[in-house]
Formats: structure tokens, sequence, C-alpha cells
């Protein structure tokens, strides 16, 4: 295959990626979990083509160097605009995932903290049904798995 042919390939899965990371990033900003839910494996599929285009063409550098000097320009810019987007994905992943943790860290411990004791006994030999040691109320909560 022609060098430039392969390169302009590269470049057409690189800005595919591109305009990818650049919804999920919106939508990570956005707090969007449903949507970044829906790129999933859109994402998967472009980042496996990728990296299998991107191998072929390091383990043959005689490919970039065959090519068209614009071909190799574009093919630099695409990479560089797909890695500055990587980069802001990893940090929005990792502020969404660190969000998530403290709210279900904050649910488990008002759950653990609302557990009924086995309370103390009174004077009549009962135990108590008020204050700090009565039964806990039950609450409800739910968990947003999405992230």
């Amino acid at each position: 295959m022609d060098p430039n042919n392969r390169l302009n390939d590269l470049i057409v899965i690189s800005g595919r990626l591109a305009e990818l990371l650049q919804r999920e990033n919106e939508a990570l900003r956005l707090r969007r979990p449903k949507d970044v839910h829906s790129l999933l494996d859109e994402k998967a599929t472009l980042s496996r083509v990728y990296q299998t285009r991107y191998n072929g063409i390091a383990e043959n550098p005689e490919i970039i160097a065959g090519a068209e000097m614009d071909v190799r320009e574009r093919l630099l810019a695409m990479g560089n605009k797909v890695q500055s987007l990587m980069d802001e994905n990893a940090h929005l992943l990792e502020t969404a995932i660190s969000a998530n943790r403290r709210v279900v860290d904050l649910i488990a411990k008002a759950v653990q903290d609302h557990q009924p004791s086995a309370g103390v006994y009174g004077s009549h030999g009962t135990t108590s049904r008020a204050g700090s040691n009565a039964a806990a109320q039950r609450i409800a909560f739910s968990v947003d798995q999405n992230l």
C-alpha cells in the first residue's frame, strides 16, 4: 500500500477518535454519565483500530519516510491533538471516578451510622428506644453505577 494512503488512513482514524474524545470530554464536563456510557463501545473499537494502525506504521518507519511532507505534518498535528484530548479525557475520568467514590463512601458511612445497635438496657430491663441508641430509621438510597 502507498505510504501516503497508509498515513491518510491513520489521519482519518485519528480524526474520528479526536471527535469522539471531544464528545466524551464534553459529556464528562457536563456530568452526563449516560452520554459517556453510550460512547464506550465506539471508543473501544476506534482505540483498537488506531493502536493497530499506529503499531503497523511504528514497526515500519520507512512508511513515514516514503510519505509526502504535508501528509506527515497532518499526521503529526492530528497525533498531537489526539494526545492532548486523551490527556484531558484521563483527567476528567479520574475526577468523575473520584467524585463518585466520595459519594459512595458518604452513603456507606450514612448507612453504617444508622445501623441499629444492641441498645443500652434501662432501669426497667429494656433497651432504649430513644436517643443515640434507638433503632435506626430506614433510609433509601441509590448508587449511580454508570462510571
